[in-house]
């Protein structure tokens, strides 16, 4: 799928025809759509009958290669753990069957056992195409394994990397890659897209996302949904005249309603959440402009208003340094509690 936002990019890799890279490196924020604009290009690249800025035409044998995922020209590396993602609801999805988890990492042997695949011709006779994410999954030895084929590329093969951390992966990967930037649509166009797809509230999803737009419709669709307007109308007001009362409410949040049921969300994405809502302080108080809570802008004016710039921004950095905390707490109730307070004493009290 080529979402709006990303078929700039789409017609720019087009218009190369034949002088195609051998290799790509998507990269650019999370919940944009990479990994399907990736798809949709390898199967772009397999197709028999597609030509200009067409997608796959979806009815060759090729595509229906693609469809069954039986293309022998088609390799895809990614982290075991990501194998099983497709599979909701399956508690033995993150492990291997003997109680060993799956790994998060790209290994060497398995970029090594689709370097080997390369050194023989195409199964069809065309395009082979290599999908590897996330790039920076790839240890060091993986990464050297792959950078033999990056520098001497066998011929008509096409190498997509995807990667929301650039700078996480090898210089020398980097600069044997062409590297194509996605960046966040822009917000008119995020909320008009979220508004097509029945997202409520979309403002405020599209703010505690960080402007991503996928995640945005994920988040509107999840448990978290339930409590991200609460979240916003606390932070706004009730977080500054009650904090313990806040604090009672957000763990309540981490609790399921039964004993072993999974709350409404966790206490790293609490503390993400805020951070975003400070980071847009910071601006305002600077006398710029919120970047993703754009529809709160009355709200972050008069909190900027019973506060100035230094103290603000002395809170986000406090709010860094407990970031690592929240996920191994002592006390989750009392990590709130005192998160909490800091963050009321950042505001001076109305008269």
């Amino acid at each position: 799928m080529i979402y709006d936002w990303c078929k700039p990019q789409w017609s720019q890799l087009m218009a190369l025809a034949e002088r195609m890279p051998h290799a790509l490196l998507l990269a650019g924020p999370a919940g944009l759509g990479k990994r399907e604009f990736a798809e949709a290009l390898a199967a772009r690249m397999l197709c028999e009958r597609a030509s200009g800025e067409q997608v796959a035409c979806g009815e060759c044998a090729s595509c229906r290669l693609i469809a069954t995922d039986n293309h022998p020209d088609w390799l895809v590396v990614r982290p075991e753990a990501l194998d099983d993602e497709a599979e909701e609801g399956d508690e033995t999805a993150s492990d291997d069957g003997d109680g060993k988890a799956k790994s998060k990492l790209i290994r060497i042997a398995q970029v090594r056992a689709v370097t080997d695949r390369l050194g023989v011709g195409s199964h069809q006779g065309g395009y082979r195409v290599v999908l590897l994410y996330p790039a920076e999954a790839m240890n060091v030895d993986a990464a050297n394994a792959l950078l033999k084929s990056l520098e001497e590329p066998p011929p008509k093969t096409l190498f997509l990397l995807i990667t929301d951390h650039p700078r996480k992966l090898l210089p020398t990967i980097r600069s044997r890659t062409r590297v194509l930037s996605f960046q966040q649509p822009p917000i008119e166009q995020s909320l008009a897209w979220l508004a097509a797809q029945g997202v409520r509230d979309a403002g405020d999803a599209l703010a505690l996302c960080a402007g991503s737009p996928l995640h945005a419709r994920d988040l509107a669709s999840s448990k978290d949904a339930q409590i991200q307007a609460q979240f916003v109308d606390d932070v706004s007001k009730h977080a500054l005249s009650a904090p313990l009362e806040v604090a009672a409410r957000w763990d309540g949040w981490l609790k399921g309603r039964k004993k072993g049921e999974p709350g409404l969300t966790d206490l790293p994405t609490l503390v993400t959440w805020l951070q975003r809502w400070l980071a847009d302080l910071v601006l305002l108080a600077q006398a710029g402009e919120p970047r993703v809570f754009v529809g709160r802008r009355a709200q972050l004016g008069q909190l900027a208003e019973r506060s100035d710039v230094g103290t603000v921004l002395r809170g986000y950095n406090e709010l860094l340094k407990v970031r690592a905390l929240a996920h191994h707490p002592l006390n989750a109730r009392l990590f709130l509690e005192d998160m909490l307070i800091r963050y009321a004493r950042l505001f001076r009290s109305q008269r």
